[in-house]
């Protein structure tokens, strides 16, 4: 999260831009049927890293976009996943047995910990 985090703290205004274009691109890899279930959601996760990376700020920034933001859209403040918690998970699955590069893999883990998506299935 540092990249985009730095972006705004310096004001830079396409940051805002990134992450709207990742979730709409979100809401279309989520209505695949593919992205049913965490196998179909793998590939397509990996399938789309580029497209992340050519839309939202190039490799580095565009990669903490994807994952920021498929977990981010799931999750408010207020009421946390709010009967999302399952979908977040499958995220999470779904980014490891993903054949995206190491960085989106460790970032997902991070962001999956920081959101508490891991906490919600230790037994």
């Amino acid at each position: 999260m540092h990249h985009t985090v730095e972006l705004l703290v310096h004001g830079d205004q396409k940051v805002n831009e990134y992450y709207r274009a990742a979730v709409e691109h979100w809401k279309e890899i989520w209505a695949r049927a593919e992205s049913k279930d965490v196998y179909g959601l793998a590939e397509v996760l990996y399938d789309e890293q580029s497209w992340f990376e050519q839309h939202c700020g190039g490799s580095r920034v565009g990669q903490e976009v994807m994952v920021v933001s498929g977990f981010a859209m799931l999750y408010t403040t207020q009421a946390g996943f709010n009967g999302k918690a399952t979908l977040a998970k499958k995220l999470y699955d779904a980014f490891q047995m993903s054949g995206c590069s190491v960085e989106v893999t460790f970032l997902a883990r991070e962001v999956a910990k920081s959101y508490g998506v891991l906490e919600e299935w230790v037994a």
